[in-house]
């Protein structure tokens, strides 16, 4: 769970750092003002607050991250292509839907993100949508794509894209050309996975040169509908966007990020921000301060939410709603205690999922114990840091102490100021 060294930044700054030294402008942010005055003289212009500093950042690690025009057609493209094979596979728009949901649906996907999909049949109260009577809706049920649809639909995709084995790394490197210029006639797989004995079985498989991870499950509720949920709270909770793509990252470098390995998973960290925002904006309208969440420092909240979750939460007793605004319950409560009390023991999160109050998000995250010392050990980090900023060059990065830099990281910058023509970068 130790995250890659910075050891080699030096003071050059991190990539997510606007023009090397200069901080994010943030338009209308109040915060910028309160510089004044803060250390300096001399003739020379003040040194920006740490808190300050670390929310431009994040800002502008945001920005980094989110993806390219280029990277957001292409990820369409494979939507499109795996849209129109699952409907090949089973029997086209009367007997069948494919969404999309997850990052893919929410835009808050990191670079290298899987897309997923939930592919939902029509029951038979559907029959009028399908065009038919009981008749037909026998006959489908009799069909064996879908009788045994992961197994069907895994055979579908080695079809389409072809069977891994097909071509060498030497091979991608040809195709792509180092520009993401593949065709779907180059598209090859590079990974399939039938996953049947898990909470929620899919398939998984990867394709190349694109190096797309894409997840395909099977009636499963909520999935498309978390999506506008999350959108939703984006528009009512600014903050909310920026902190998810940190702390995604955050979870990713640290390889704890999967539910299926008891790490936390992309919903369930949406949810944990959220019910942190709500709180937050509570306390700050009981202060007077407006709880719009408008001229929230970021900085602030990343350092709030890791003391939240890495030392204050009592994981034991309380669980998590966001409905309502937003509330704490007690997990051994009588109508509570059969689905949020989890057998592996007390030390677990429970969270509530707002579209099924019967089912427990943080069940999956059997790992919570542990990750709660890394989110206190990142509190700590952080404290230091902003409560001495003499620790740091005004070139130093403040967020990189906590997140790992990568070199895709500069190709990213280079990538995006090619983009946007050089502008602030």
């Amino acid at each position: 769970s130790k995250p890659p060294s910075n050891a080699g930044l030096g003071k050059a700054g991190a990539p997510w750092m606007m023009p090397r030294c200069a901080p994010a402008p943030v338009r209308g942010d109040p915060h910028h003002q309160r510089g004044r005055g803060y250390g300096g003289g001399g003739g020379r212009p003040p040194p920006t607050p740490p808190l300050v500093r670390l929310h431009n950042e994040i800002v502008g690690f945001a920005r980094l991250m989110e993806p390219t025009a280029a990277e957001l057609a292409e990820r369409d493209a494979m939507v499109r292509r795996v849209t129109e094979l699952a409907l090949r596979t089973f029997g086209g728009k009367e007997h069948c839907e494919v969404l999309p949901f997850g990052s893919q649906a929410t835009g808050l996907c990191l670079p290298g993100s899987d897309i997923d999909f939930v592919i939902r049949f029509f029951k038979k109260e559907d029959g009028g949508k399908e065009g038919g009577g009981d008749e037909q809706e026998e006959d489908g049920d009799c069909d064996p794509a879908r009788s045994n649809p992961l197994h069907a639909f895994a055979d579908a995709v080695r079809e389409d894209f072809g069977v891994p084995g097909e071509f060498d790394a030497e091979d991608v490197l040809e195709i792509d050309g180092g520009n993401g210029s593949a065709t779907t006639d180059d598209e090859r797989l590079s990974y399939l996975e039938v996953i049947e004995h898990t909470r929620v079985p899919l398939v998984k498989f990867t394709v190349f040169p694109q190096n797309i991870d894409v997840d395909v499950c099977f009636d499963q509720p909520n999935g498309p509908e978390s999506a506008d949920l999350m959108h939703r709270f984006m528009e009512s909770m600014p903050p909310l966007r920026p902190l998810t793509f940190a702390l995604k990252y955050f979870l990713s470098s640290r390889d704890i990020n999967k539910p299926f390995t008891g790490g936390i998973g992309s919903y369930l960290l949406q949810l944990m921000i959220v019910s942190f925002l709500q709180h937050r904006s509570r306390e700050d309208a009981s202060r007077g301060c407006g709880a719009s969440g408008r001229h929230f420092n970021l900085g602030s909240l990343l350092v709030d939410f890791f003391e939240l979750y890495g030392s204050d939460f009592n994981y034991v007793t309380a669980g998590i709603s966001v409905r309502h605004d937003g509330y704490y319950f007690p997990k051994g409560a009588p109508d509570r205690r059969e689905v949020f009390c989890s057998p592996r023991g007390p030390f677990t999160l429970a969270v509530e999922n707002p579209l099924d109050v019967e089912m427990d998000v943080g069940a999956g995250a059997f790992r919570m114990q542990m990750i709660s010392r890394i989110f206190g050990h990142a509190y700590k980090t952080l404290v230091a840091y902003v409560s001495e900023p003499a620790l740091l060059s005004p070139e130093e990065s403040v967020l990189a102490r906590i997140l790992p830099v990568s070199p895709e990281m500069e190709k990213r910058r280079a990538m995006k100021a090619n983009e946007e023509g050089g502008e602030d970068w």
